[in-house]
C-alpha cells in the first residue's frame, strides 16, 4: 500500500528541519536580526522560534532562556570584533599612533563585514551580557590600549588633549562612519569592504592631522 504524502493545510507554515547544530546557529542568526528591531528587553524565545521557522519549544534545546541566547549573541559579536582589533595591533606593533589608527580602521571593517553583529553590539547592555571570559578579554584589551595611549601622550607622541574627550572624539568618528557605511549613506556600496577600508584610512588620517592649517598639511595614509 502506497502512502499519500499530505500537504500542509492552507495557511499553515511548514516548520524548517534543522540539524541539531544548525538549529543553534539559526537561532543566533534570528536573534541578531531581531535585536536591533525589538531590543534586548522585548526579545522573546517564542519570537525567535517564529523567525527561525521552528516550534516554540525548539529554542529550549539550546538555551535555558532568552538571557542565555543574548549572552551567546553578545559573545559572538565581541569575539569577531576582538579578533579584528587583535589583528590590527599585531600589525601596528609598538607604534602607538599607528595602533590608534589601525584599531579604528579594524572596527569599521568589522562593522561593514558583519553589519548584523555591529548593530547588535551597539545596543545597550550587550557588552555586560557577554560571557565572563570574553568580557575579561574585552575589558583587558581596552584597558591596555588606554594605558598605551596615556603613555604616548606623556611622551609627546599624541596631543595633550583631555584623554576622555580624545577617546570620545575618536569613538564618535569610527562609530559614525561605520553607521554611514552600513546604512548606504556614503559613495561606498553596502558590503564593499575594500572601499570601506579605504574610506576609513582616509577619514582616520584626517583625524590624526586635524583641520587647522599648517606648513605641511599632508595626511599620513596607512597602507
Amino acid at each position: 500500500m502506497t502512502r499519500t504524502r499530505r500537504s500542509a493545510a492552507p495557511g499553515v507554515r511548514r516548520k524548517r528541519a534543522y540539524h541539531h547544530r544548525d538549529l543553534r546557529q539559526a537561532l543566533v542568526a534570528a536573534a541578531l536580526d531581531a535585536l536591533p528591531e525589538v531590543g534586548a528587553e522585548r526579545l522573546s524565545l517564542r519570537d525567535i522560534a517564529r523567525r527561525a521557522g521552528v516550534s516554540p519549544a525548539a529554542p529550549y534545546h539550546h538555551f535555558a532562556d532568552k538571557d542565555a541566547l543574548i549572552a551567546v549573541v553578545a559573545g559572538e559579536c565581541a569575539q569577531l570584533m576582538l579578533d579584528a582589533l587583535d589583528a590590527a595591533v599585531t600589525e601596528a606593533g609598538d607604534d602607538q599612533r599607528r595602533r590608534f589608527q589601525l584599531t579604528g580602521i579594524a572596527f569599521i571593517k568589522f562593522a561593514v563585514t558583519y553589519p548584523a553583529h555591529f548593530r547588535a553590539m551597539e545596543l545597550p547592555g550587550m557588552t555586560t551580557n557577554m560571557p565572563a571570559e570574553i568580557k575579561r578579554r574585552f575589558d583587558a584589551f581596552y584597558a591596555e590600549e588606554g594605558r598605551r595611549m596615556r603613555e604616548a601622550q606623556r611622551q609627546g607622541l599624541i596631543a595633550p588633549l583631555p584623554f576622555d574627550r580624545l577617546i570620545l572624539a575618536a569613538t564618535s568618528l569610527v562609530h559614525g562612519l561605520a553607521h554611514l557605511l552600513i546604512n548606504g549613506a556614503t559613495e561606498a556600496k553596502a558590503g564593499d569592504v575594500e572601499h570601506a577600508v579605504q574610506l576609513a584610512r582616509d577619514v582616520t588620517a584626517v583625524f590624526g592631522v586635524g583641520v587647522l592649517p599648517r606648513d605641511a598639511p599632508k595626511a599620513r595614509r596607512t597602507r
